[in-house]
Formats: structure tokens, sequence, C-alpha cells
């Protein structure tokens, strides 16, 4: 995403919205984290950015 001035903005989701994107439960997000997703904590909410979250899917095993 991009301001007036053309610079970017990280796009952040909330860990119901990325349960909701990726279809999966709260658990497997906690599992993920625990494997490294990346998060940052804003105050005690945890938001997951879009970019970082996609590259890390793309690289991340694939666990039965």
């Amino acid at each position: 995403m991009k301001t007036e001035q053309g610079k970017d903005i990280e796009q952040y989701l909330s860990t119901g919205e990325l349960m909701g994107t990726l279809s999966i439960s709260r658990s497997t997000v906690n599992r993920m984290v625990q494997r490294g997703l990346p998060h940052v904590w804003v105050g005690a909410v945890r938001r997951f950015p879009v970019d970082q979250v996609i590259e890390w899917l793309k690289q991340a095993p694939v666990h039965a």
C-alpha cells in the first residue's frame, strides 16, 4: 500500500484477521508463531505484517 507521497505502508493483520484469511485456528496461529511466524506486539495486541507473513509461508516447511 502506498501513501499519497508514494511511500510504502506496511499492512498488518490481527490474529483474528490472520485466522480468517488463512482459514486456520488460533492454536495453529500460536504454533506458527512458535516456529517463527513474523509478528510484532502493539501494546498487548499481536499484529502480523502481511508481506513478511507471505514470505514466511512461502519458505516454511509443510508439517502434516
